[in-house]
């Protein structure tokens, strides 16, 4: 079996950011945002963070979907042999 080490990182990397960056954003920026004071400022503190991060958030899922791709690429007898013949029958 290949190692496909390079595809695996990028994989691994790129769901860790997209995940964890999204996640922290909404469980720690947008409340942290709301003690801004009025509405308007919440929502350009909001939008200013998430504005920052939509870049490395794409840069993430990019990653991510390269290291798919790659994966599905290394283990591609793998998977056509598992197509081939279903795990169960009828």
């Amino acid at each position: 079996m290949a190692r496909n080490t390079i595809s695996r990182s990028l994989h691994d990397v790129g769901l860790a950011a997209w995940f964890g960056g999204t996640t922290a954003n909404a469980v720690a920026l947008n409340p942290a945002a709301a003690q801004a004071g009025d509405s308007s400022s919440t929502g350009a503190v909001a939008n200013a963070g998430w504005d920052r991060w939509t870049p490395v958030n794409a840069t993430a899922i990019g990653l991510h979907v390269l290291g798919s791709i790659g994966q599905l690429g290394g283990n591609a007898g793998r998977v056509h042999a598992r197509t081939a013949s279903p795990l169960w029958h009828y």
